[in-house]
């Protein structure tokens, strides 16, 4: 700021204008708007704005039109900044300095350093104000009421800017040349355009601050790490999957669904690597399909789509549900027959496990203080959402193929690997080849005994 200094004999003296004070406080306050406005814009969230000028808000329309030019917005703003600065420079600075050149003559500093003295406190207080005043109030404040500030000042800003647009839009195009010569193209609008993963850390942080329900942060954080899991990962694997031969008759059909308690079957022609179709138990039960001793599954056979392993289940639930398919048969590189994903193992992903009359109480995750019991298949994504752990390294999907991997060998009941952060994993039982049940136990886990195990939706 450039000093003009005008000592006087006392505060009436000619160099002293409280119209110099007045026209510095308007300033002031000018550079605060130009602050404030320039802030809001920016850290507006724009759909609100958009909400509100659908709603009919002409506040927000004008904001709204200043985001969709952001560079020329923002050059506005910081053209009214240098001119309040400016002008603080040329009229307030020199009055307050008057100010206190006259106060201090009348007391015992000599005479010779009075002027030195007087700019220095002049700048000092002028200095002060223009920065708590002029630039940190109204940028906190604009931060803490973005929209509300935006849309306050959204008329009078924009009218500054058409008035000045003109001078604006020169220096504008002058500083986007520069930006160009070193390789970086403009932007004239403000989009906030966010990934998932951007997305899932802002619903994360939403849900521990309590903005956001626990279960729907669960749920929409499910929803937008879908495209992230394929569909091997949500699949039952084809050693799992309970079939019907294509010459079945309806009557063993139903046996097999009441034994396995699968209500959705495959139907194969060979074995399973060569799976025709699905049918559904209810088409049985419901539809007229005469004697059930003798008619084949051929009566009620559906055509299963097929996809491959690496089908991500966010298009795979698009499909399903444009296709109206309950099932799809996941087929591994040599066209054989990996697994089935049902419609159920997509919406889990969503929402969590879903039990219906034919779950195993015994396959479902449980834990009590730091310790948790989970299935052999349960996999390594799911038990890091559960637990915290992640287990790094390795090609296994599942908590079982892990520990496997880790062993060299098939694992065996009673096997124990802890990992170096103090984790441990025990296998409580065998499925065949596989864990039945593995035992995660923290770092933090109370002494090893006797594990009570509960619910989580217990408590």
């Amino acid at each position: 700021m450039s000093v003009h200094l005008a000592v006087a004999a006392d505060a009436s003296g000619a160099g002293f204008s409280w119209t110099a004070i007045a026209i510095g406080a308007v300033l002031l306050v000018l550079n605060g708007g130009f602050v404030a406005a320039e802030i809001a814009l920016l850290a507006a969230r724009r759909t609100r704005v958009e909400e509100a000028a659908e709603a009919g808000d002409r506040r927000a329309v004008r904001a709204l039109a200043s985001l969709r030019e952001l560079s020329v917005t923002f050059s506005g703003a910081q053209l009214g900044i240098t001119m309040c600065s400016l002008g603080l420079g040329a009229v307030a600075e020199p009055a307050v300095a008057s100010l206190f050149a006259g106060w201090l003559s009348q007391g015992p500093v000599p005479e010779g350093a009075v002027p030195i003295i007087a700019v220095v406190l002049a700048l000092t207080v002028v200095v002060f104000l223009h920065m708590v005043i002029g630039e940190m109030a109204p940028k906190n404040l604009a931060l803490a009421r973005a929209e509300s500030v935006a849309f306050v000042l959204a008329r009078p800003f924009g009218l500054f800017v058409l008035v000045l647009r003109p001078l604006i839009v020169l220096l504008n195009g002058m500083a986007n040349l520069l930006v160009r010569a070193v390789r970086v193209e403009p932007v004239d609008e403000h989009k906030l355009v966010h990934t998932a993963e951007e997305l899932a850390l802002v619903v994360a942080e939403s849900g521990d601050r309590g903005t956001i329900e626990a279960q729907d942060a669960r749920v929409i954080s499910a929803a937008l790490q879908l495209a992230g899991i394929d569909a091997e990962d949500a699949m039952t694997a084809r050693v799992d999957l309970v079939g019907v031969p294509e010459k079945a008759t309806l009557g063993e059909a139903l046996v097999v669904a009441a034994t396995s308690g699968h209500t959705r079957l495959p139907v194969y022609r060979d074995d399973l690597d060569h799976v025709v179709g699905l049918i559904n138990v209810k088409d049985i039960l419901v539809g007229d399909v005469g004697d059930p001793d003798t008619a084949t599954v051929d009566e009620v056979l559906r055509p299963i789509p097929a996809v491959p392993g690496s089908r991500d289940l966010e298009s795979l639930l698009r499909e399903m549900l444009e296709g109206r398919d309950h099932a799809v048969l996941v087929v591994d590189e040599y066209g054989g027959t990996a697994g089935l994903v049902t419609l159920e193992d997509v919406l889990e992903e969503l929402v969590g496990e879903i039990d219906d009359e034919f779950d195993e109480a015994g396959q479902r995750p449980r834990d009590t203080e730091s310790v948790w019991v989970v299935p052999g298949t349960y996999r390594r994504d799911e038990l890091e959402r559960l637990s915290g752990l992640e287990l790094l390294e390795g090609d296994a999907e599942t908590v079982s193929g892990w520990i496997t991997e880790r062993l060299g060998r098939l694992v065996e009941t009673g096997d124990r690997w802890i990992t170096g952060d103090g984790w441990t994993l025990t296998v409580l039982g065998l499925d065949g080849r596989r864990a039945d049940e593995v035992e995660v136990r923290s770092p933090d886990a109370p002494a090893e005994g006797s594990v009570p195990v509960a619910d989580p939706a217990d408590g």
